[in-house]
């Protein structure tokens, strides 16, 4: 079995190119071969002539991507169509804005999404919504499954030295996990960090992720007099994001629009009480409160933070899954073994 993944690298270490990275790790740890061709260079001369050359040498095509814009289903075509020369393809859809955009596209659209999905031996869904939605495109039912973008998590390590004294200065602390895009919903999670802090004057937040508004969210955490507490970390590799979401007390996901969300299972695994917003699909044990309701986020925070560490269940990873899904694309024989 060999298997070309085509879908963002990071940086920056946003959900996509997170789980994409997991799977070539956890496959190459199984003495599966694996390579990797990035979506965030698709225009490069280069990209198309590799994932050509790959579908012809009889790799399986695996495309990871949001799926809710034009860009994404054209790149979905093209490696589709690849996938037809001599190997198999498999598509994964990942954004919770995918079902919206299929519900407003215009017609031509619709069918591009349509064919596209059909040129698949399978189409993964992070979420119900988004298999919802390729239905009413037409989309066979059989030719879909319904799989979290979840790995699992190993045992992270304590935070770097350099964050140790600030984390030891905050109490309780929180993380988040963002892009700086009004759909994740930055206003809303400083405008409760501010009420909070009334009641938790020590209180710190970290905040990791990237993006063009970042200059924007620093201004606003300034205008809301939390400087002291909260923390714009910018892009932070994933083995450090763990070791800071494992070190705080509530992990908050105040996104507008979401689909399955990675860091909302990471947290949970770790044993961490998780505060988020009432988009998207949500993992059993995540308190969640209505989008955009400031009021309702507070008090479930608060809720949150007399959650026992260690008392959520323990989400389970696809990968076991996925490497079933490998091999009946791919038609091997026998059982690979993940360590």
């Amino acid at each position: 079995m060999r298997v070309l993944l085509i879908g963002p690298r990071p940086p920056p270490h946003g959900g996509i190119s997170v789980h994409v990275s997991g799977i070539h790790r956890e496959l190459m740890a199984a003495g599966v071969t694996c390579r990797v061709v990035d979506t965030n260079h698709v225009r490069r001369p280069g990209f198309a002539l590799t994932v050509l050359r790959h579908a012809v040498q009889g790799w399986t095509l695996h495309l990871h991507t949001n799926g809710h814009n034009v860009k994404s289903w054209l790149l979905a075509l093209g490696c589709g169509l690849a996938g037809q020369l001599r190997g198999a393809s498999i598509l994964t859809l990942h954004s919770g804005m995918l079902p919206s955009y299929v519900e407003t596209a215009s017609r031509w659209r619709r069918r591009l999404a349509a064919l596209t999905c059909s040129l698949y031996k399978q189409v993964i869904c992070v979420s119900p919504e988004i298999r919802i939605s390729l239905i009413s495109l037409g989309v066979e039912s059989r030719r879909m499954e319904v799989l979290p973008a979840f790995l699992g998590t190993r045992s992270p390590a304590a935070p770097e030295s350099g964050l140790r004294a600030w984390v030891g200065r905050h109490q309780p602390l929180f993380s988040t996990v963002l892009f700086f895009r009004p759909e994740y919903g930055f206003e809303l999670l400083i405008a409760g960090l501010a009420r909070l802090r009334g009641m938790y004057p020590s209180l710190g937040c970290l905040v990791m992720g990237s993006g063009e508004q970042r200059a924007e969210a620093q201004k606003r955490v300034s205008e809301a007099g939390l400087e002291e507490g909260v923390l714009l970390l910018g892009d932070v590799d994933h083995d450090a994001c763990l070791a800071l979401i494992s070190a705080c007390d509530v992990f908050l996901r105040a996104t507008l629009e979401d689909g399955d969300s990675i860091s909302v299972r990471e947290a949970l695994s770790l044993g961490v009480p998780v505060v988020a917003s009432r988009v998207g699909t949500r993992p059993a044990g995540a308190i969640l409160f209505q989008p955009g309701d400031v009021e309702e986020m507070v008090a479930k925070v608060d809720l949150a933070l007399a959650e026992k560490r260690g008392s959520l269940p323990q989400a389970a990873g696809c990968m076991d899954r996925l490497m079933e899904i490998y091999r009946q694309v791919d038609g091997s024989e026998g059982s690979l073994c993940l360590n």
